[in-house]
């Protein structure tokens, strides 16, 4: 098992629930939105203070955090220790446990004024940010390899523009794509998908046109 497979079934309650979810945003393995509501949830397979750790710092973006694990490993924690269930309401955490493609809550997070958590407008403003402008579902929550991250969406974006155009100016690409980063993608080239020729034109690179097929379908 896989921290990414617990995430479609928490997707899949938060959507119940009525919320918008992205997984991966930024340091977040689960990030929802409804409203003005935020929830992040820590996706792992096994319990540690180092999910504790995590979990308390995403409290300084939403009072809303829950842990998120295998039904059978909370299970057995629970009966080995008692007092975790205390641990996490002292903490003001909620915990969402995960059997097959089932997801369920068993503890709901305590308010803010109660666990006494200061807030980071910052940190909340960066976190919304990156989840406002994902305009795709590519990232798993517990990813820890490859993110699409909004600028990674742009460059699919750029990419996918250059697989119809298969040749194109930055201009043409820009009022193609709507990006006004398209330039700055094109030139920078980070991934290695694009090649110009002499004639200051863009196409896909073999690599670009190789990587780029997972995302056309």
């Amino acid at each position: 098992m896989k921290e990414t497979d617990l995430f479609i079934p928490v997707r899949n309650l938060l959507m119940e629930w009525g919320y918008d979810v992205q997984g991966e945003v930024l340091a977040a393995d689960v990030f929802a939105v409804k409203e003005e509501n935020i929830i992040i949830i820590e996706l792992k397979l096994a319990i540690s203070l180092k999910l504790i750790y995590q979990a308390i710092e995403r409290q300084k973006v939403t009072p809303s955090v829950f842990i998120a694990i295998p039904k059978q490993v909370a299970s057995s924690h629970r009966r080995k220790n008692d007092h975790f269930f205390t641990l996490l309401k002292r903490l003001g955490l909620g915990l969402i446990v995960v059997s097959g493609n089932k997801a369920e809550m068993l503890l709901e997070p305590q308010s803010v004024q109660e666990v006494k958590t200061r807030s980071s407008s910052a940190k909340k403003r960066v976190m919304l940010k990156e989840y406002e402008q994902r305009s795709q579902y590519k990232t798993l929550g517990g990813t820890n390899g490859k993110k699409v991250t909004v600028y990674k969406e742009q460059v699919i974006e750029v990419a996918k523009a250059l697989y119809t155009l298969h040749e194109a100016s930055i201009q043409l690409i820009k009022e193609y794509t709507r990006i006004e980063k398209a330039s700055s993608i094109l030139q920078k080239n980070y991934h290695g998908w694009f090649m110009k020729n002499e004639k200051g034109l863009y196409r896909l690179s073999p690599l670009g046109m190789d990587e780029l097929k997972e995302h056309l379908f």
